[in-house]
C-alpha cells in the first residue's frame, strides 16, 4: 500500500528541510484562485568558511558573500494551513557567490526554495527555509591550475542550504527579513577531491508582492491514519569518478545496492521508517586493491530515519550503522538523505546521497516497488 492522508491514497527538504522541496506548495495540486501571489525579493547573506578538515585549511578565515535575486509565489489558503499550520513562499534564485579566497574563486547558482511561515503576531512570522540548486564555479581542483583546491573538483555541483528566518510585514505589500542559514556546495562524491564548501550565514531581505498580503488562520480538518506498514524494495546505483591517477586522469567505479524498508505513518506529514542495505562498491574495492588486501568490497548496514510525505514527494533522513564493511575505510554510523517520487501506485524514482560526518561519499540513482 501507498502512504497517504486517508489511508495512504494520496499524501520531503525540503529540506533540508522542512525541507526541500515539495513543488507546488507541497507537491498538492494548485486550486483555481489559490495560485498564489507573486513575489519579488533581493537579498545579501555574509558569513565564515568552516575548514572542517586538515584538507582544507587554506579556507579558513574566508568571508564569503552571496548577493540574490528571487521570485516567487507566496501562499496562505486553507489546503496549505491543513498541512503545515502556515503559508508557504515557493521561489527561485539566482545568486552570485564571491568566496574571499582565490582557490575557490567564484559561483553562480540557480536554485529552488521551499519556505514556510509560521504567524508569530499579526505583523511577524518565523520562517524555515530550504534551498536546493546547481552552482557553477569557476577554480575547480586542477592537478596543474589548482592542485590545492580540495574543497571541489567539478566547475558544476550542488547547491544545498537550509536555516531559520523572522520576518516583518511592513506594509501590505512590503516584507523585510532576516535569515541564518548553513551554506552548503559539493558534489555528492561524484569525483574526487570532494570536501565541499561549508559556511554559515547571516544575511537580510526585503521583498514585494503585486497584491495586498496577510496573513490568515482557517480551521483544519482532522485526518486518518492508516495501521498498515509501507515495505519497500530498492535497486540503486552510479558510476563513482575516482581521481589521484599518476597521469592526472580519473576512473569511474561501480557502486550498486539492494535495501528493504517498512514505513509506517505516526503523523499527517511524518512516518518512521527502518531498513536493511547492502551495497557492492568496486571504489573501496580499487583501495583494497592497492592495499593488497584480498577482501571483496561489500558493504552491510542497518538504519533507520524518518519521511516527509508531501503529495507524490517523499524526502528522507537517516542515520545508519555498518554491520559489515570490507577495510574499514568509512566511519562505521552514517547519515543519507533523498528525494523520492511516486511514479505509479507501487513504484518510486529518485536520488540519494550518503555521507560520513561532513564528507560526502556517494549520490546514487534509486528505482523502488513498494507494497
Amino acid at each position: 500500500m501507498w502512504w497517504s492522508f486517508d489511508g495512504y491514497k494520496s499524501g520531503i527538504l525540503e529540506a533540508g528541510a522542512v525541507v526541500l522541496l515539495a513543488t507546488a506548495t507541497f507537491g498538492q495540486p494548485t486550486r483555481p484562485g489559490k495560485s498564489g501571489i507573486p513575489v519579488y525579493q533581493t537579498g545579501v547573506h555574509t558569513g565564515f568558511i568552516f575548514a572542517h578538515s586538515v584538507d582544507v585549511q587554506n579556507t579558513a578565515g574566508a568571508r564569503p558573500q552571496i548577493y540574490e535575486a528571487i521570485v516567487g509565489k507566496w501562499r496562505n489558503d486553507s489546503t496549505t494551513w491543513n498541512i503545515c499550520r502556515c503559508g508557504t513562499l515557493r521561489s527561485f534564485s539566482l545568486a552570485l557567490h564571491h568566496y574571499d579566497v582565490g582557490i575557490l574563486g567564484h559561483g553562480v547558482s540557480a536554485s529552488y526554495a521551499l519556505e514556510p511561515m509560521f504567524r508569530l503576531t499579526p505583523r511577524s512570522s518565523l520562517s524555515v527555509r530550504s534551498v536546493a540548486g546547481l552552482a557553477y564555479l569557476t577554480n575547480p581542483f586542477h592537478v596543474q591550475k589548482n592542485p590545492t583546491n580540495q574543497s571541489y573538483s567539478l566547475a558544476v555541483s550542488a547547491y544545498l542550504a537550509l536555516g531559520f528566518g523572522y520576518w516583518w510585514r511592513v506594509s501590505d505589500h512590503w516584507q523585510i527579513g532576516t535569515h541564518v542559514l548553513y551554506q552548503h556546495i559539493s558534489n555528492g562524491g561524484l569525483q574526487q577531491p570532494n570536501k565541499g564548501i561549508n559556511w554559515p550565514t547571516v544575511g537580510i531581505s526585503a521583498n514585494y508582492s503585486l497584491q495586498p498580503r496577510s496573513f490568515r488562520t482557517f480551521n483544519r480538518a482532522s485526518v486518518a491514519f492508516s495501521d498498515d506498514i509501507r515495505w519497500d524494495v530498492t535497486t540503486f546505483g552510479v558510476a563513482k569518478r575516482v581521481g589521484g591517477q599518476p597521469d592526472g586522469r580519473s576512473i569511474r567505479y561501480l557502486i550498486a545496492g539492494i535495501g528493504l524498508q517498512g514505513a509506517k505513518q505516526v503523523g499527517r506529514i511524518n512516518n518512521f521508517a527502518a531498513g536493511l542495505e547492502i551495497l557492492w562498491d568496486d571504489a573501496t574495492g580499487s583501495r583494497l586493491r592497492a592495499d593488497e588486501q584480498r577482501l571483496d568490497p561489500w558493504r552491510v548496514s542497518v538504519y533507520t530515519g524518518h519521511e516527509f510525505v508531501l503529495g507524490n514527494f517523499l524526502f528522507s533522513q537517516r542515520l545508519g550503522m555498518y554491520l559489515y564493511q570490507a577495510g574499514n575505510y568509512f566511519d562505521r554510523i552514517y547519515h543519507s538523505w533523498g528525494l523520492a517520487y511516486r511514479i505509479s501506485d507501487h513504484w518510486m524514482g529518485g536520488v540519494n546521497l550518503r555521507a560520513h560526518r561532513q564528507v560526502a561519499d556517494f549520490t546514487d540513482l534509486r528505482l523502488t516497488y513498494s507494497f
